[in-house]
Order: structure tokens, then C-alpha cells, then sequence
């Protein structure tokens, strides 16, 4: 009962949601306690993120779980594989990376990395830097992508590309917001 739950499944029972949510595969939102996750506007999880609002750690010591709200603010990104622990919260404008275990808050305009997850800079600086290096690598537009059935002589084109310059490339793809 842990899996790919529908995101409405867990509306139901309580928790929020904002406008456009996407949420990817594999991510697991904690069924048990979901009342207490509270998810803003422009929010994207990554595939195989994890939110957990409660610890059952000490329950066989004590009798008793912790519980604790989990606050996800706006235009917040979430790498695959990352997981947030209970009593955080995550302001706006947030880059997690990959991988990140969310242990405490997090505040505004920031990008974090790691376990447990650390702020390495601001969001607002990264995203001057890739708009920056947009112009100065190869980009695909959204007919490279599996969002337009990308074929084979498209793929080989981009394998070519980065074979003979082994850099990152960018794929136009459209804004999730403006």
C-alpha cells in the first residue's frame, strides 16, 4: 500500500496541494500521516522521492511515534532519490539535488545538496549561471525529447554531438511556469 498511490488518495485525506504539481514516478508521500504535508505552487518531486511526517524510531522504546508537518514552499524543485524528514520546512525558490536527505529547514532562494542536505548556494545565482551557459553549449529543442517521440536519426544526432564535445547539453523544453 506504499507505492505509486494517485496524488488525489492522498488529497482526500488531507493533504494540500498547489497548482501545478508534477509528481513523478516512484515518489512516495507518507500514507499514515499525509494531513500534515503541505505542498505550494509550481512544485516538482523527482522520480523515487520520499515524505515522511512521522518516526516510529522510538515506538518500541516508548510506546510512542513522533510526528511532525512537512511545508513545501513555491517554484520548489526535488531531485530523484531525495528524501524529507518530518518537522521541515522548505521555503521558496529551492533546488534540492539528487540524493539530498532534508533533515532540517530550509529558507528561500536556496540550492542544497547532500545527506544531510546543505545549502551551496542560491537559487537565483544558479539560474543566472545556466541561462549563461545556454548560450554558449549545444541545445536541442523539444523534438529531441521523449515528449515528442523522439527517433532514432534525432538520438544518434545528440550521441554525435556529445562525442565529439563531452559537455552538458540543454533540451528546450518550455517553461513549468512564467
Amino acid at each position: 500500500m506504499y507505492g505509486d498511490i494517485p496524488t488525489r488518495y492522498f488529497i482526500k485525506r488531507g493533504m494540500t496541494v498547489g497548482k501545478n504539481f508534477n509528481r513523478q514516478s516512484g515518489t512516495r508521500l507518507d500514507p499514515s500521516h499525509c494531513w500534515l504535508i503541505s505542498i505550494g505552487d509550481d512544485v516538482t518531486l523527482s522520480n523515487k522521492v520520499q515524505i515522511l511526517a512521522h518516526d516510529d524510531s522510538t515506538r518500541i522504546y516508548t510506546g510512542y511515534g513522533r510526528i511532525g508537518r512537512v511545508l513545501i514552499g513555491n517554484r520548489v524543485f526535488i531531485g530523484a532519490s531525495t528524501t524529507i524528514l518530518m518537522n521541515t520546512k522548505i521555503g521558496n525558490d529551492v533546488i534540492i539535488g539528487a540524493g539530498s536527505v532534508v533533515t532540517k529547514d530550509i529558507p528561500d532562494d536556496s540550492v542544497v545538496v547532500g545527506n544531510p542536505a546543505r545549502v551551496v548556494g542560491k537559487t537565483s545565482d544558479f539560474i543566472e549561471r545556466e541561462k549563461s551557459r545556454i548560450e554558449s553549449t549545444v541545445v536541442f529543442d523539444k523534438s529531441y525529447s521523449y515528449y515528442q517521440s523522439v527517433g532514432m536519426e534525432k538520438k544518434k544526432e545528440m550521441q554525435e554531438a556529445f562525442a565529439r564535445d563531452p559537455q552538458i547539453g540543454y533540451l528546450e523544453l518550455g517553461k513549468y511556469i512564467e
